[in-house]
């Protein structure tokens, strides 16, 4: 029942940030730059501590930051398999899950994190612009598992 809601939160944004015109606020369709970049670990205003479970969930679930906002992610993968923490709007998250389907990701983007069972790694991203993000995991089967998280920035 949880991915469900979680899955019909992420659709309606999905919706929401394709119907929107640009300069409303809206990160849909934009490039990573327009919705921040990666920050400066020397210059973190929070860290938010992100479970990835199995179950094709995150813990939390969803989370909000503030425009301006350098948050530091500290994500551990608390299950059996490998999973991944994947920043970015939805058309990222589309390219990604693309990407995987063809076995072509690029490796040291940015916004990704691969983490095997039982370890923790480290994401530092300061937010620019208003709107929603997602973080996702696209190993097999698990982004189509509803393993979404979403991210409002205000």
């Amino acid at each position: 029942m949880k991915r469900w809601l979680i899955l019909l939160a992420v659709i309606s944004a999905s919706v929401f940030a394709a119907c929107s015109s640009p300069g409303t606020g809206s990160m849909g369709g934009m490039d990573d730059a327009a919705a921040g970049g990666p920050g400066d670990p020397a210059s973190v205003d929070r860290v938010v501590e992100i479970q990835m479970m199995d179950a094709l969930a995150y813990d939390p679930a969803s989370v909000s930051v503030g425009v301006g906002e350098t948050v530091k992610f500290n994500v551990t993968n608390t299950g059996t398999t490998d999973h991944e923490f994947v920043l970015g709007d939805q058309a990222k998250q589309d390219d990604h899950e693309a990407q995987m389907a063809g076995s072509s990701m690029s490796m040291g983007e940015s916004n990704v994190l691969k983490i095997a069972p039982g370890e923790t790694g480290s994401l530092v991203w300061t937010f620019t612009a208003a709107g929603t993000l997602l973080y996702a995991c696209h190993e097999p089967a698990h982004y189509a598992g509803g393993m979404v998280g979403m991210i409002t920035v205000t």
